[in-house]
């Protein structure tokens, strides 16, 4: 074990956090720049291990100094951007503002890791509204440090040797946990501590002097080579799709152990390199760096409605935080650190309290006034709120426990099915309108709708979302859904989805052949027609190429709202080759076409709102009033279906 100041970690440091910032701004090439969180992780348990283990060999090792200066290295910086980012996220529409105030509690008691994995994965959160988002990785740090002294020194009472073996026994259980989990529940594995702590528990072990130093330059720069090519296959070969952290943190992980071991080598060219002035520089900085650009990445973004502009934006943010995280390092790190100059250790610790209680009392508020929806106007407000959600309570579901539920059912359920709704999402949010409709005719249907899985047959695979599902399980729903329609039964069915999300209109997948696969969807019309069904193919409905409702609020609050609407024309250029297909197959006795433009698009723009009211929850499903609002479309089905039923 070696004490003393080492400029190459903070080179090290420099590198994590460049990496971070690539990602989080979303330069192109840094799919796997999350990536050096892990690279802080490792250094972190290196150095504190480290001194934690000098301290208690030296016999001078106190719990309450330790906390003190986790306080003094932590606190202040992190108090200073809460401050302004409370004051910076007033600007938040509703929602994004009551979420806000949930993470300002949730990070003032160093817990945000936990809200974070309840609300969702990390890489969804990171394009939402989400100023404190990256304080997860710090809540993962110091609940480590909650325990982890008093695991090392424990473990120190029994030697050095009982101490390198207790931290190789719970690293290797908290990595076996990581990749259990990452199989298991990916979300919960990335936010948790339990799988993360291996991670701070390998930089303790090398600190320990599990392994002696490399005593030849040759054989330190080579280790160190190999380190930073696995930091650079984490980096740049990584992404979102990757089970993270689990086998794949290996990467990070053990590229940083051998980029520390290597350079601890008497003259070795890689400390060198990484002790050059500007990899210094920014390493110091880090941790201020680390702290103010995200949220300047998102508040400065918030109002950026060119979805275009986002990289400008985002690598604007980061250029700013440059001199910012320059200042607070010089003003507010500096000063803290240095014991008792400032605080003595009692005000040190009421300061402390008396802030965390300040921003958990004032995230709690905003939380509890709902965001603190007053702050803007009347249409705002009514844009902001979205309207109703779609009603999934039916998607998804076993299609057996679909049809036998009553609450599932359209229309009279006193009437014999005669009609089935089938699709995916954009199927589902005509639920509502059809359910009211259908009952005002004295007809009933049945309703399957599949999250991200194509209706019919002939092209059962899986879409694109969050949500989907896997396309074997697509094909096998299906398959017991065209049983359902064999049987006779039903004698009309009502097929709508996302289709650009299928390939099956204008944008289609990369590589994909639309006009092929129209010819395969065609075949399953052909099909279901061949069985004497009705069949009433709905087009989907327009939306603006990246824009949702909230950001017609935003654009009211700017004074841009016209500018965001879809343009009608642009709506029929885009949904012009399915329209056309569609139209031919109706022309053919095929099918009835059902297309919601009718009465979404005037002659110059398709509207997201009637009368300031929102009729989209998002850039491309309607929410209930906007189904209530196409629902008229389907008044004849309906009625023909009870003329016949009479």
């Amino acid at each position: 074990m070696t004490g003393g100041y080492r400029r190459e970690i903070d080179g090290m440091r420099a590198l994590a956090v460049l990496a971070v910032l690539a990602f989080h701004a979303r330069v192109p090439g840094f799919p796997g720049g999350f990536s050096g969180v892990d690279i802080f992780l490792v250094l972190s348990g290196y150095l504190i291990g480290g001194l934690i283990l000098r301290e208690a060999d030296a016999g001078s090792f106190s719990l309450v100094s330790f906390y003190e200066r986790r306080v003094r290295r932590i606190l202040p910086a992190l108090f200073a951007v809460l401050a302004f980012t409370a004051v910076a996220s007033w600007i938040l529409l509703p929602d994004d503002f009551r979420n806000f105030g949930a993470s300002l509690t949730a990070i003032s008691a160093l817990v945000s890791n936990f809200l974070f994995e309840r609300d969702s994965g990390y890489f969804a959160l990171a394009r939402e509204a989400t100023p404190l988002l990256h304080s997860w990785s710090l809540a993962v740090e110091e609940q480590f440090y909650l325990f982890f002294p008093m695991l090392l020194l424990l473990a120190r009472r029994w030697g050095t040797t009982a101490t390198r073996i207790a931290l190789a026994a719970v690293l290797l259980l908290s990595f076996a946990y990581s990749v259990w989990a990452t199989h298991t529940d990916p979300v919960m594995a990335f936010y948790s501590p339990l799988s993360r702590a291996w991670e701070f528990l390998a930089g303790a072990l090398l600190a320990s002097g599990v392994v002696r130093a490399p005593v030849r330059r040759d054989l330190g720069d080579g280790a160190a080579l190999i380190g930073l090519a696995l930091l650079a296959f984490a980096v740049f070969g990584l992404d979102n799709g990757s089970r993270f952290p689990g086998v794949a943190a290996l990467a990070p992980v053990i590229g940083t152990m051998l980029l520390l071991y290597g350079t601890q080598a008497e003259g070795s060219r890689a400390a060198m390199l990484l002790s050059l002035k500007p990899f210094v520089g920014i390493g110091l900085i880090s941790y201020s760096l680390y702290l103010w650009h995200w949220p300047l990445i998102v508040l400065g973004g918030y109002y950026v409605l060119d979805h275009r502009m986002g990289l400008i934006t985002g690598a604007a943010m980061v250029l700013l935080s440059f001199p910012i995280a320059w200042a607070s390092w010089r003003y507010i790190e500096r000063p803290f650190r240095k014991p008792r100059l400032l605080l003595s250790r009692r005000a040190l610790f009421a300061s402390a309290a008396a802030g965390t209680l300040a921003f958990a009392g004032y995230g709690t508020a905003i939380y509890v006034l709902k965001g603190i929806p007053a702050r803007f106007d009347p249409v705002v407000q009514r844009l902001a709120e979205r309207g109703d959600q779609p009603d999934y309570s039916c998607t998804n579901r076993p299609i057996g426990e679909v049809l036998s539920d009553p609450a599932c059912r359209l229309g009279d359920a006193r009437a014999a099915p005669s009609f089935l709704l089938w699709g995916d999402s954009h199927a589902a949010v005509y639920f509502p309108a059809l359910k009211r409709e259908a009952a005002a005719w004295g007809v009933s249907g049945y309703m399957i709708t599949t999250f991200d899985c194509t209706p019919v047959v002939s092209l059962s695979e899986g879409g694109t979302g969050k949500r989907g599902i896997r396309q074997a399980e697509c094909r096998e729903r299906n398959a017991e859904t065209a049983k359902l329609l064999a049987e006779g039964r039903i004698r009309a069915v009502v097929i709508a989805g996302h289709w650009d999300a299928y390939g099956l209109g204008r944008r289609g997948k990369p590589g994909s052949n639309v006009a092929g696969r129209l010819d395969r969807f065609e075949a399953g019309i052909r099909a279901l027609h061949a069985q004497g069904l009705n069949i009433y193919f709905v087009l989907d409905v327009p939306q603006a190429a990246g824009l949702s409702v909230l950001d017609l609020a935003k654009a009211r609050v700017i004074g841009a709202r016209s500018a965001f609407e879809p343009t009608t024309a642009e709506y029929q250029r885009r949904s012009a080759t399915l329209r056309d297909r569609a139209l031919a197959w109706e022309r053919q006795g095929l099918v009835t076409v059902i297309d919601p433009s009718r009465l979404l698009c005037g002659p110059a723009i398709c509207r997201m709102t009637d009368g300031d009211y929102p009729l989209y929850f998002d850039t491309h499903h309607l929410n209930a009033r906007g189904a209530a609002f196409v629902g008229p479309l389907f008044v004849p089905m309906l009625r023909s279906l009870s003329l016949s039923r009479n």
